[in-house]
């Protein structure tokens, strides 16, 4: 078993061995759509989904790629000097394959860019995309991000996510046999979950491989369906503490190979009806690394249920 020094696996270090220094995302909004949204999976998106398709972070899409890339740099500049290029909001590779091509290439525009980091759905990933991405490897890393939120089938289906656990294992499985590194983002306090579950998301992502994970609260913003939910006491979002012991029993069956890409998420400034419950996401990280240091425990305490 490999056990950190520290309490888990984090990214900054791993971007420092990889690359020598800090890297930065560059968030980008390329534009795209969701096959949930079209009415090709369903309409109206996720339950949670705000009209940025959490894009909330980044330009509008009105603005070129190659101008929402050299914003960001000029942005983010001081702190470092090398990049990933985010593609983040919607589904990024939701068109045909010459669009996704062409937008991609728009954003490798600057030699500090040293990754193309792509976030997506478990069931937009067809081969001839894997193949595309694949190709770019020559020139920078890749990463792919899959929105996979729950591996809970019952969940899933609540959330609208218009796909299963099997299009997630599916999906995995062939970037990772493309040689892609895959990163899988959950919410693991959703009120339908329960801390087994969260022990699943942990165990599933063990199995798999993948290489890294994004973890963060559940936001409920106006304009969604689950807004409606809250307002009619439909669901109930759980506590800051409940959240806190899901994190950190994540942390303890996950293999301790995983990179924590994120911990905890800034919900959208504008809109937001429950997230964070009114802390920064520095403050509720750091409440998580004191229980943890607390109870002695670190990322991969229970890593033993796998016969490697």
């Amino acid at each position: 078993m490999v056990i950190f020094l520290d309490l888990y696996n984090r990214l900054s270090d791993y971007f420092k061995n990889r690359y020598g220094e800090r890297v930065q995302r560059l968030p980008i909004n390329a534009g795209f759509s969701c096959p949930n949204k079209t009415g090709e999976k369903g309409k109206g998106g996720c339950i949670y989904c705000d009209l940025t398709g959490s894009g909330f972070s980044s330009f509008k899409p009105k603005v070129s790629i190659k101008d929402q890339v050299n914003g960001m740099i000029e942005r983010y500049q001081l702190k470092a000097n090398k990049f990933l290029v985010y593609f983040q909001a919607n589904t990024n590779t939701y068109a045909p394959i010459d669009e996704l091509k062409n937008k991609y290439e728009s954003a490798l525009i600057d030699p500090r860019i040293v990754g193309l980091d792509v976030s997506t759905r478990p069931d937009c990933v067809p081969d001839v995309v894997i193949n595309l991405l694949n190709n770019f490897r020559d020139r920078v890393d890749v990463y792919v991000e899959l929105g996979v939120e729950s591996t809970n089938v019952n969940t899933l289906k609540l959330m609208n996510r218009g796909h299963s656990l099997a299009e997630v294992i599916d999906s995995v499985i062939r970037l990772k046999k493309a040689g892609l590194e895959v990163i899988l983002h959950y919410i693991i306090d959703f009120p339908t979950d329960t801390i087994e579950d969260v022990i699943e998301m942990a165990k599933i992502s063990s199995v798999l491989k993948i290489d890294g994970v994004k973890l963060h609260s559940l936001y409920i913003v106006e304009n969604t369906k689950l807004a409606e939910m809250y307002k009619k006491n439909e669901i109930s979002p759980l506590s800051l503490d409940d959240f806190i012991e899901r994190a950190i029993n994540f942390l303890e069956y996950l293999d301790p190979k995983i990179v924590i890409h994120r911990m905890v998420a800034d919900p959208p400034k504008e809109g937001t009806l429950h997230g964070n419950w009114g802390f920064s996401k520095i403050k509720i990280l750091n409440m998580i690394e004191g229980r943890m240091k607390e109870r002695g425990t670190f990322q991969g305490k229970y890593f033993d249920y796998l016969n490697n």
